[in-house]
């Protein structure tokens, strides 16, 4: 297993999301550019669109939403053990952007979760 928020790790949630056809087959007729920072840490984007997924590190130009958070609660939303949507409730993930793409890609973000989970698992 790769550790998590790491470059390695972002690598190989790349080449899990880049290559999963569901997930492609999903964001054919969608464009969204999802970006994570971590406080003092890693910062990868998440950009769906035309038939492609793709997890890039670094910041995003224009995410259409972005979630910041500090190193142990990126460590527990990575490993599984923190829902994410606990976390924003919580406080303890910061959003910004129009948090109404989450729910008009919910299946897509579903099926990107799968892919991820999948991952912690491999």
């Amino acid at each position: 297993m790769v550790e998590p928020l790491t470059e390695a790790w972002i690598q190989a949630m790349d080449a899990a999301a880049s290559t999963h056809d569901g997930l492609l087959a999903a964001t054919a007729d969608m464009a969204l550019v999802i970006e994570y920072r971590v406080a003092d840490g890693a910062t990868w984007h998440v950009r769906l669109e035309g038939g492609t997924a793709r997890v890039i590190t670094g910041p995003a130009d224009k995410p259409d939403i972005s979630f910041t958070t500090g190193p142990t609660t990126a460590a527990a939303i990575a490993d599984g053990t923190l829902d994410p949507l606990r976390a924003v409730i919580d406080g303890d993930v910061l959003l910004s952007g129009d948090p109404r793409v989450l729910v008009d890609h919910r299946a897509v973000l579903d099926g990107l979760g799968d892919v991820f989970d999948a991952l912690r698992h491999s």
